[in-house]
Order: C-alpha cells, then structure tokens, then sequence
C-alpha cells in the first residue's frame, strides 16, 4: 500500500522516533559535510588579492562553532580547519584579520551603490 502512496506523491508518515533519527543523523552529517579550510602562513596570506581573503573570511566565519575533538586535535596545527572553537581556527582568523587590517577598503554593495549613484548625478 505504500508503494501505491509513494507512486502518487504521497510521502508515507514517518513515525516520531524515526524523526528523531533522521534529526540526529543530518545533524551528525552536517558536522561532517563541514567544510574544511587550509590554514596559511602568513606569506601566503600576504601573497592572496583582498576579494580572495574576504572569501577566506565569509569560510572561516561559516565553520560550526564546536566539535566532538579531542583537545589534542583542537591544538594541532597541521589538522584542517573546520570548528571555531579550535586554535588554529582562532589563529587563522587572527592572521586574516591583521592583514586585512593593511589593505584597502572594499566597499560593500550599499557603499557600491551610493558611490554609483554620485557618479551618475555628477553627469
């Protein structure tokens, strides 16, 4: 009979418990989808264009905040970054930071549009 449901569209019910399941398993895939980032030297920090740092930002800013690491692992410095709450997490976005600190401002899409507009009342 569900196979007939399921032919017309009709999703079967999914009981409580199984929801429960499912929960808890996507939250434990999403942990492990967490994308991980390469931690860079500061040379190479240097080396990168302002736009590549800013979307160095927006991937360090989207790791989940805490893993299941041991604290050895969240001390490594040689393991990927993908969990705020480790240390190098913590460096990266400190280095990060500071060199964006030196570089010019990127204006944003309300800056990009009010300097637009000035340029075109100015004609």
């Amino acid at each position: 009979m569900s196979d007939v449901n399921h032919a017309k569209g009709i999703a079967p019910a999914i009981k409580p418990t199984e929801a429960r399941l499912f929960e808890a398993k996507s939250i434990e895939a999403k942990a492990i989808e967490a994308k991980s980032i390469e931690p860079k030297t500061l040379a190479e920090l240097q080396a990168m264009h302002t736009g590549t740092l800013m979307s160095r930002r927006q991937a360090l800013l989207k790791c989940p905040e805490t893993s299941t690491l041991t604290i050895a692992d969240k001390a490594s410095l040689f393991t990927p970054i993908r969990f705020k709450d480790t240390t190098v997490w913590q460096n990266a976005y400190r280095e990060l930071k500071t060199e964006l600190d030196k570089r010019e401002h990127l204006p944003n899409k309300q800056e990009r549009k009010a300097l637009r507009q000035a340029r075109a009342k100015k004609r």
